[in-house]
């Protein structure tokens, strides 16, 4: 009887290890997802950011570029054009 409640008890100091490192891993888990999804934002934010100064170091160089082809005053009367040139585009696309 008495190994009989040996073995009872080693299996329940088990059992109750065996919930209690659930409990921790389920709390890790969750905060490793939190972690994730903080991550991803940031990845988001800084990719949009990339995006966007990429575009803008092209849009410079296509206008030093048109600078140093016409001159200032032709290269701007030049960056118009092409933009209005866009507008009438997306206009029609957007028809």
């Amino acid at each position: 009887m008495l190994s009989e409640q040996t073995l009872v008890s080693g299996i329940e100091h088990k059992v109750r290890k065996l919930i209690e490192k659930n409990v921790y891993l389920v709390k890790e888990n969750k905060r490793l997802i939190s972690l994730i999804k903080e991550m991803e934002d940031e990845k988001s934010e800084i990719e949009s950011e990339l995006s966007s100064k990429k575009n803008k170091i092209f849009n410079y160089t296509i206008a030093n570029t048109l600078e140093l082809e016409y001159g200032v005053e032709e290269g701007r009367q030049k960056i118009d054009s092409l933009l209005e040139e866009i507008d009438k585009c997306i206009e029609v696309l957007s028809d």
